[in-house]
């Protein structure tokens, strides 16, 4: 069987070609590729518009942090006097 892999290629395309040449199989095959097509076009505009919103999302954590960070001491200290820990 293996010996004749060679001639299962030809076979295949003839036929793919002969069922799609019937008009409503052509259709059906036509109507997945568009159903192809669009969903590739709806995944490139989700891809782009989710992109700028992460980097947006990871711009505004990074500044939150950031302000967190410079704020902490002041109210480590203003805790630690309150506690009566600095006495």
């Amino acid at each position: 069987m293996v010996r004749y892999f060679y001639t299962w290629p030809p076979l295949v395309i003839v036929g793919a070609v002969v069922l799609l040449s019937l008009p409503w199989l052509g259709l059906i095959a036509l109507m997945v590729f568009v159903l192809a097509v669009l969903a590739a076009l709806a995944a490139l505009v989700w891809a782009i518009v989710a992109a700028p919103v992460a980097l947006g999302r990871a711009i505004g954590r990074r500044w939150r942090e950031r302000g967190i960070a410079r704020s902490q001491p002041a109210y480590a200290a203003v805790s630690e006097r309150r506690s009566g820990a600095l006495r």
